[in-house]
């Protein structure tokens, strides 16, 4: 009896203190920020680089490179430059190295988004 009281108490005091670290690291939100590929990150960052990010998400057989493996589409978010990947990415495949607005639950503890809405942002 004694024992699943103990229980109980843990679970009163430290169960909503779990459940808060939990709701920390996943969230629904809308982010502004590019769409890239794992390799180039941060470097395409502006309009014109579509061309590379489309040939890294390929892999780079179809440029000559067998070598070059495909690469995972990410999210390079405005607000702090960190990098995200994309958990769905058949969502960004006609985004690549666009300015978007991204809407989906980011889990910072993978450091990758699952997108379920996807606009290009105003410029």
């Amino acid at each position: 009896m004694i024992g699943s009281r103990i229980v109980f108490v843990f679970l009163l005091v430290f169960g909503p203190v779990a459940l808060g670290s939990l709701s920390a690291q996943q969230g629904n939100a809308s982010r502004a920020g590019w769409i890239s590929d794992e390799g180039c990150g941060a470097k395409h960052t502006k309009p014109g680089g579509a061309d590379c990010v489309q040939k890294c998400w390929r892999g780079g057989a179809s440029v000559g490179h067998p070598e070059w493996k495909p690469q995972r589409a990410v999210f390079v978010a405005d607000k702090d430059r960190a990098i995200w990947i994309v958990e769905n990415p058949e969502t960004v495949t006609n985004f690549p190295a666009a300015h978007v607005l991204v809407a989906g639950n980011f889990d910072s503890a993978k450091k990758s988004v699952y997108v379920e809405k996807i606009t290009p942002a105003a410029q």
